[in-house]
């Protein structure tokens, strides 16, 4: 393969998970896991971009899933306080992942950080009357599950390709 058709290819596969990346959360609204499932699986591919590549990756998610009006139901103008803090949250997973430590180390590592974070923002937020409760099970255990679920997707695609 010529050097040529590779970076052809890498610009066609980037284009392919920015794509992904904003019209997932746009076309469809449920099931949230599924949802985070797949965003989460393009941050763990989007590991090996450079940043200015992550970036689009990191942030279109949560903006396209505003624009949609529908992930939370009724409480998705909420998302609007959650947005910075969701880019942080994503940006803290692909730094983790980083890491050279064992993929699966990593991966809970960063799964439980990013999951974490959020929900210490939700918990103020909620504290403070700002967000419904609804939002402590989203960025909390939700976030959870989907990360570690997306990464564990990726590691056994990357496994089964080698």
């Amino acid at each position: 393969m010529r050097i040529k058709d590779i970076a052809l290819a890498r610009a066609d596969s980037f284009l392919v998970m920015i794509s992904i990346a904003f019209f997932i959360p746009l076309i469809f609204s449920h099931p949230q896991w599924l949802i985070g499932v797949i965003i989460n699986i393009l941050l763990y591919l989007s590991v090996d971009l450079d940043f200015k590549k992550q970036l689009p990756i990191i942030i279109i998610p949560s903006v396209s899933a505003l624009l949609h009006n529908t992930l939370f139901g009724t409480f998705t103008l909420f998302l609007i306080y959650f947005i910075p803090f969701v880019w942080i949250g994503n940006f803290i997973l692909v730094r983790v992942m980083k890491l050279r430590l064992n993929y699966l180390y990593k991966m809970i590592l960063a799964s439980t950080a990013k999951s974490l974070f959020l929900f210490i923002v939700a918990y103020i937020y909620f504290s403070l009357g700002l967000v419904p409760a609804i939002f402590l099970t989203a960025m909390g255990l939700i976030q959870l599950i989907t990360s570690l679920v997306g990464g564990l997707l990726v590691y056994a695609g990357k496994t089964r390709l080698n």
